[in-house]
C-alpha cells in the first residue's frame, strides 16, 4: 500500500466514521433540542402536550423511527434511487474491468484458464504433463476450503476467521 492509497483509506474510513455515525448522532441531539427548547418553548401546546425535555425525546423517538425506517425502506425498495446509486457505483467501478482481489483473482480466474488450457490440449489430442496435474489438484484444494467456509490467499489483518 502506497502513502498516497494509505491516505485515501484513512479519508474513506474518516468519512464513514463521520457521516455515519458521529454526524447522525450529534445531528439528532441537535434537533431535538433545538426543536424543543426554540420552539416548544414559545408555543404554549407544545409546552401543555410535552411537559419536560424527555417526553418529548421518547415522543420523537417512538414517532420517528418508525417514519424513517419506512424512509430507509422506501430508498431501497420502492423510490429507485439505490439502484441509481449501484449502477453509478458498477460503471466507475475499476474492478468491472479486471478480476477483483481474493477468490477472484487466485481461484475462479485461475480455473478459467485452466479449462481454456485444458480445452485447447483436448482438441489438439495432448496428454496433461505432471505440472498440469498438481496445477488442477492445486486449484481443487483452493475450491474445497471455500467450499468449507475457509479462506484462499493472504486476506487482509482483520478479516474474521
Amino acid at each position: 500500500m502506497t502513502k498516497k492509497t494509505k491516505g485515501f483509506r484513512l479519508f474513506y474510513y474518516f468519512r464513514i466514521g463521520y457521516g455515519t455515525y458521529l454526524a447522525m448522532f450529534i445531528g439528532l441531539i441537535n434537533v431535538l433540542t433545538t426543536t424543543y427548547f426554540l420552539a416548544g418553548k414559545k408555543i404554549p401546546l407544545i409546552q401543555q402536550v410535552f411537559p419536560n425535555f424527555e417526553s418529548y425525546v421518547l415522543f420523537c423517538i417512538g414517532v420517528g423511527m418508525p417514519i424513517v425506517i419506512l424512509t430507509g425502506w422506501l430508498h431501497f425498495k420502492r423510490i429507485g434511487t439505490y439502484t441509481q446509486e449501484v449502477a453509478i457505483s458498477q460503471q466507475y467501478s475499476p474492478y468491472n474491468y479486471k478480476f477483483t482481489p481474493g477468490i477472484n483473482r487466485e481461484v475462479f480466474g485461475q480455473a478459467y484458464l485452466t479449462i481454456l488450457q485444458l480445452n485447447i490440449k483436448r482438441i489438439k489430442g495432448e496428454k496433461l504433463t505432471k505440472e498440469e496435474l498438481a496445477n488442477i489438484l492445486s486449484l481443487e484444494k483452493k475450491f474445497s476450503e471455500l467450499i468449507e467456509g475457509g479462506f484462499v490467499g493472504n486476506p487482509p489483518k482483520g478479516v474474521l476467521k
